[in-house]
């Protein structure tokens, strides 16, 4: 009797010390059974550690949180990622995940199931986190045909182009000032390789007589590029020589009605876009253009005057003039042109009727040709002069006198020069042409 007496004033005191330090003794009224992170499914860079916002439940009592299993989702594959190799921890009071990348990081989303304890039990949340890791560091990417660049100098080391010609360099999440370019070994003393903002490479001045290697890389916030491609440039001596190639001589009138086709003075036109011409008109008026040219000086020329026409609601007709010979395309440097461009006062400001002069390689030209599928080519010759390129303020007639010299490369041992004649507009009148038209080309000499 005496010991039960005992127990329970034991018993009285300890919960009167429990009721005097306020120590509740209720439990909660169940495990836990939600868990929600309302920053979910980030897109985050895998070189950089971060960590994301607490969780909110309605779970109840003393919280613990635990990280149960990590999986990797990749297009090929899915695995579970080992403890050992798991970049991911949580804060075990607060639920909040961490990320540290470390060196086996792999790219891909990664599917969290997080464990959640209170007193009454435990309950596990499937995917309760998600992320996808990325690769935001810089991409250098260059486009070559060959990685061995012939270099071409002549006797003082002056790059006879300083555009390397043979190479684009495209950038993805960097800038061209975020480039670094090394190269062995170093170029003489006030010269230097450099990236346009355009994506070409271009050497400010000369260079040794040697072999030269090249390596591109990049830097931004999330990191070094990691494929760095390395461009080796041998350089080899050499001149060029300027040789004629085709001068327009025009000694007659021509109005060829009906014809979608045909040879005149030693050229071949043909349409090659739009409406089909009636017997009664004309795309073409070879003629004079006298009393309205705005060079009188060269009133005395014939224009190749083509002309846009509306034909069942439609005035949009592409045509080309090409010399009936072909050129030598072998160690050619650049072509030269040198027109003489007049629009009469239909002729729109926009550039959607405008000459273009391309050229392309002899084989290029005659399948396209035999195929009839000139215009769905045509965009994909080198185009070495464009009156878009002359700024015009208003209508009315207009005529300039240019020369142009553009670089050109013709995997062909043949080439042949193409005047493309638009009327691309949404609605296209009066005619434009060529009062002028002499082609040079630029061929190395090696020594």
């Amino acid at each position: 009797m005496k010991k039960l007496l005992l127990n329970i004033m034991a018993i009285m005191s300890f919960t009167a010390c429990l009721t005097e330090h306020n120590v509740d003794l209720t439990l909660p009224p169940e495990a836990p059974q939600t868990l929600l992170y309302h920053q979910n499914d980030v897109v985050k860079p895998f070189t950089v550690a971060f960590e994301g916002v607490a969780p909110e439940t309605m779970a109840e009592g003393v919280l613990s949180y635990d990280i149960s299993k990590v999986t990797l989702l990749q297009p090929s594959d899915t695995t579970v990622v080992e403890d050992s190799i798991n970049p991911f921890t949580i804060n075990h009071e607060t639920g909040v995940i961490q990320y540290i990348p470390h060196d086996s990081t792999k790219l891909g989303a990664y599917l969290i199931d997080v464990i959640l304890n209170n007193e009454v039990g435990t309950t596990e949340f499937t995917q309760a986190y998600r992320t996808l890791l990325e690769d935001w560091r810089p991409k250098v990417i260059v486009d070559t045909e060959d990685n061995n660049i012939e270099l071409l100098i002549d006797n003082t080391g002056q790059p006879l182009s300083s555009v390397v010609l043979e190479v684009a360099v495209e950038l993805e999440r960097c800038e061209t000032s975020d480039v670094k370019i090394d190269i062995a070994p170093a170029l003489p003393e006030g010269t230097q390789l450099l990236l346009h903002t355009s994506g070409y490479l271009y050497f400010t001045g000369p260079v040794d007589k040697t072999s030269y290697t090249v390596v591109l890389s990049a830097k931004n916030e999330f990191g070094a590029s990691q494929a760095n491609p390395t461009l080796h440039f041998h350089t080899q001596v050499a001149s060029s020589v300027e040789r004629p190639l085709f001068e327009m001589e025009l000694t007659s009138n021509y109005k060829p009605d009906g014809l979608s086709e045909f040879e005149f003075e030693g050229m071949f036109f043909k349409q090659i876009s739009g409406p089909e011409i009636t017997s009664a008109s004309t795309w073409w008026n070879i003629n004079r253009e006298r009393n309205n040219h705005p060079n009188q000086d060269r009133r005395e020329n014939f224009i190749t005057r083509c002309y846009a026409r509306t034909i069942e609601s439609n005035s949009q007709s592409e045509h080309i003039m090409v010399p009936l010979a072909s050129f030598d395309a072998e160690n050619l440097q650049s072509i030269i042109t040198e027109t003489g461009v007049i629009f009469n006062t239909g002729v729109d400001i926009t550039g959607d009727q405008r000459i273009e002069i391309r050229v392309v390689g002899e084989t290029e030209y005659n399948e396209a040709i035999a195929n009839n599928d000139v215009a769905s080519r045509i965009d994909n010759w080198s185009l070495v002069y464009t009156t878009a390129e002359h700024e015009r303020t208003e209508k009315g007639w207009f005529f300039v006198h240019h020369t142009a010299d553009e670089g050109v490369k013709i995997n062909d041992t043949k080439l042949k020069v193409v005047v493309l004649y638009r009327h691309m507009g949404e609605s296209n009148s009066g005619y434009m042409g060529l009062d002028q038209l002499k082609v040079s080309g630029r061929y190395l000499l090696f020594d």
